[in-house]
């Protein structure tokens, strides 16, 4: 049998359902508190409202022909003795500021008196010119003198009760259905942390309660999905690229092998001075093959190798005659001119081999992309405890994309300086150099060729 799947609710049905509930809850209180109020007039704790009203007539009756005495008067009334002209004879048990209204209404102030209810007076003629004043108003009193006057004033009690259930009963369905969306908005959250932290060989746990919130947590399972296949093909590839990078670094080793063999022995033979020194270029080519190789071993590992645990202090004018040294041999056989600008030394701590090695591929990428008749240029110099190697050339410069995306892994898309079998190797190892140190690589155009800085700041030695 087919299992049905449960159909979710809408936020906007979601929305009807607190309006509603909300608005039920708000009549049930108020159908309550009615119930009770009318019971309570039932038995005559409180009495309606217009009792003062409907009684000020007989009272005032029997107070003007003297069977009712003004101390016997019902208590829901005020009541006081005045003269015509408002002089208070008896305050009866009138305060201050119901008095005040009383001699107002006597003065003909038409304007209402009294707050949270409007008072009302009427006058009874006593004789020799006194002047009865009885002061109610439309409230709910109680029907126990003693009630009236310790307990409070009960209709706006009442009110002030139907107002606080109502805003209790609002708080509790609010605080319901918003916690339906919490728990919705629970699982976005943990989804959310689950991509953000990489976790994403688990199915995102949970299932949403409502249509929007659901789709967005299923789209969010989708990229989950979506990025552990891409992770996973992306690993693929690293570990592809690592093996490449490997067996190539491995299958150079018997070349080099070979060539440092035969440099080693041709040196050891009666050579001219011009045939003694192209073998000692060549040794010294073969020694940075040597260098080329390690630096394959660490591009085999994803990120590299890590930095040296340990600096090397050494004077800049010995490592510029190394650097020198090597940019000639470069420039020799391709008909360039070298030039080494180091015009002070100072001591500098750094790890030396990796340093030597990003500096040789500066110049290497220098040699390889410069014509025939051109020149290097090498300067080096240190300011505030930051080593500068700049490696200038004459020859067509970066294009827009190279400037802008080399220095990564494998990059040869710079179409305006010719490849020759170039692996895009160099500026990426230069670069990691400058990371490792805290500086940077930069690259620029001068004009009339390109130019590699290498900034690194030093060690204090």
């Amino acid at each position: 049998m087919e299992k049905r799947v449960k159909r979710r609710a809408g936020l906007t049905a979601l929305f009807w359902r607190y309006l509603l509930t909300t608005c039920a809850l708000l009549a049930a209180i108020a159908v309550l508190w009615w119930g009770t109020l009318t019971a309570l007039l039932a038995s005559g704790f409180v009495l309606p409202a217009y009792t003062a009203e409907r009684g000020a007539a007989e009272v005032l009756r029997t107070v003007a022909d003297g069977t009712l005495d003004t101390a016997d008067i019902p208590h829901y009334y005020r009541w006081a003795i005045l003269t015509e002209d408002g002089q208070v004879t008896d305050p009866g048990n009138m305060d201050a500021r119901h008095l005040g209204y009383a001699r107002s209404a006597l003065a003909g102030d038409s304007m209402p008196h009294g707050f949270p209810y409007t008072q009302y007076h009427r006058w009874i003629p006593l004789g020799g010119g006194a002047l009865c004043v009885l002061q109610y108003d439309y409230s709910m009193p109680y029907g126990s003198p003693a009630l009236q006057g310790r307990l409070p004033e009960f209709q706006t009690c009442a009110t002030v009760v139907l107002l606080a259930a109502w805003a209790a009963a609002a708080i509790l369905s609010t605080r319901h259905f918003a916690g339906m969306l919490r728990r919705d908005a629970a699982l976005l959250t943990a989804a959310t942390r689950a991509i953000a932290h990489r976790r994403l060989d688990e199915p995102l746990p949970g299932a949403a309660r409502f249509r929007e919130l659901g789709d967005t947590l299923v789209a969010m399972e989708e990229l989950r999905q979506s990025l552990a296949q891409s992770l996973s093909r992306q690993w693929a590839m690293e570990q592809q690229r690592s093996r490449t990078l490997a067996a190539l670094a491995h299958d150079l080793k018997t070349p080099l092998a070979v060539i440092g063999g035969n440099a080693e022995l041709l040196a050891e033979d009666d050579l001219t001075p011009a045939q003694r020194e192209s073998a000692a270029a060549i040794l010294r080519s073969a020694e940075r093959l040597r260098d080329y190789v390690g630096q394959l071993r660490d591009l085999s590992d994803l990120q590299g190798a890590p930095a040296r645990p340990e600096r090397e202090t050494v004077e800049l004018s010995q490592l510029a005659a190394g650097w020198g040294a090597a940019g000639r041999d470069l420039c020799a056989p391709r008909g360039l001119d070298f030039i080494l600008d180091c015009p002070a030394s100072q001591p500098c701590s750094l790890y030396r081999a990796d340093v030597d090695r990003a500096v040789l591929n500066l110049l290497d990428n220098a040699a390889r992309f410069t014509p025939a008749g051109g020149a290097i240029r090498l300067e080096a110099g240190v300011a505030g405890h930051v080593l500068t190697v700049a490696v200038t050339d004459t020859g067509p410069g970066f294009s827009p994309e190279a400037l802008a995306r080399a220095g990564k892994e494998l990059f040869t898309g710079d179409t305006s300086r010719p490849q020759d079998g170039h692996m895009g190797l160099g500026l990426c190892f230069a670069r990691q150099v400058a990371v490792r140190h805290g500086g940077e690589l930069a690259l620029s155009n001068t004009g009339t060729g390109a130019r590699a800085a290498l900034t690194l700041p030093l060690a204090e030695p």
